[in-house]
């Protein structure tokens, strides 16, 4: 364990000079949600499979799933993580409020720690 934390950790080895042996990005649990440690990018992109290491979490309020979305699925998915959840938040406000009595929104099916991209079925 490094006191202070990872953020600590590679602080002090940028003020020595050593090696940061440290791999990726260090997720944080605020609204910056990831702080670049290491150059390396270790994950993808759960829609496409692409590297990326960015956290995100759906647009859709009603689901709000945490997932690592990469720029250009962002941008086809409307920042959500399946069609329905796009789908879903281009209806008028009104329309959401009445239909989030009746829908449950869970996100998709992505495996923690291990990529597999959404097939096309899954996107629906």
């Amino acid at each position: 364990m490094v006191d202070g934390g990872i953020i600590e950790y590679a602080r002090q080895c940028k003020e020595q000079g050593l090696e940061n042996k440290y791999i990726g990005k260090n997720f944080v649990f605020d609204e910056r949600m990831g702080e670049r440690i290491g150059e390396e990018i270790v994950s993808q992109c759960h829609q496409c499979g692409a590297l990326c290491d960015t956290h995100v979490n759906c647009a859709n309020d009603a689901c709000h799933l945490l997932f690592i979305q990469c720029e250009a699925c962002a941008k086809a998915h409307h920042h959500c993580c399946s069609k329905t959840c796009s789908d879903f938040i281009q209806l008028p406000e009104a329309a959401q409020e009445v239909l989030r009595k009746t829908l449950v929104f869970h996100g998709t099916t992505f495996g923690k720690g291990r990529y597999k991209a959404l097939r096309k079925e899954d996107l629906e």
